[in-house]
């Protein structure tokens, strides 16, 4: 059974009492918390009073949206603390990051090795809070194709090493289908809109293309959550949670 929510940074203007109370109007079921403003992180007062305002509401926190970004580089022991805390107090199981800061054509394979090594490292140490690190299709870092994020997640190799998946609005139908299809396995959550690479449309057109998407991910009991709206108002959050929710209508 597919879970669905919405993702804060869709609304990074509105509070987080807004974002609750528009999502559970919405009649969806949890919430992915951004770290850039909504909760910082290392802010654990913010995460817990976040965390037990969303379930008040009889929401799930789906994920902590950090932008913690792997980078080979020697460890801030204190920054992954304070990551690893802060998804604590939100209790979530779920920790979004970014593998880098370049496409996988542009880093060296001696800093994919050391970015595997970090990888590795904060798995281990996530596994002590039962919390999934969980790495996002995005463009312009190691996992902005599936060929490449697959390498990583196998050089890995961590049972808490998972993903994060999206369409790539820059590649089209086919290579998103085999995308879907290679990184399923692995995929706790997925971002949902309808984009291209110069147009945001309302969900509800992209309906035949995400029902096929869909399908690589009906046996992962996966998130579903919504990112931007077409227009970026609040006020079609209810048309669009009520899209989703057809799609996958028993």
């Amino acid at each position: 059974m597919f879970k669905t929510g919405l993702v804060s940074v869709s609304f990074r203007q509105e509070s987080p009492e807004t974002i609750v109370k528009a999502t559970a109007d919405a009649a969806l079921e949890g919430v992915e918390w951004g770290g850039d403003i909504h909760v910082p992180m290392g802010d654990i007062t913010t995460a817990r009073r976040i965390g037990e305002l969303t379930r008040s509401a009889g929401l799930i926190v789906m994920g902590y949206g950090s932008y913690y970004r792997l980078s080979g580089k020697q460890n801030d022991q204190s920054e992954i603390t304070a990551l690893l805390e802060t998804a604590a107090a939100l209790e979530t199981s779920v920790i979004r990051i970014w593998a880098g800061s370049n496409g996988s054509a542009a880093t060296p394979a001696c800093e994919r090795e050391a970015m595997a090594q970090e990888a590795s490292m904060l798995s281990e140490i996530a596994d002590n809070y039962r919390i999934d690190i969980a790495l996002e299709c995005h463009n312009k870092t190691l996992t902005d194709d599936w060929k490449s994020t697959l390498d990583f997640i196998k050089s890995v190799h961590h049972p808490r090493l998972k993903m994060y998946w999206q369409p790539n609005q820059h590649r089209d139908e086919a290579y998103n289908y085999e995308a879907a299809l290679q990184l399923a396995p692995y995929t706790v959550n997925l971002h949902v809109f309808h984009w291209d690479a110069h147009n945001k449309y309302p969900l509800a057109q992209g309906k035949a293309v995400w029902k096929n998407y869909l399908n690589y991910f009906s046996k992962n009991n996966a998130g579903l959550l919504l990112e931007f709206m077409h227009d970026g108002q609040l006020e079609s959050l209810p048309e669009t949670a009520a899209t989703l929710r057809s799609w996958i209508k028993k």
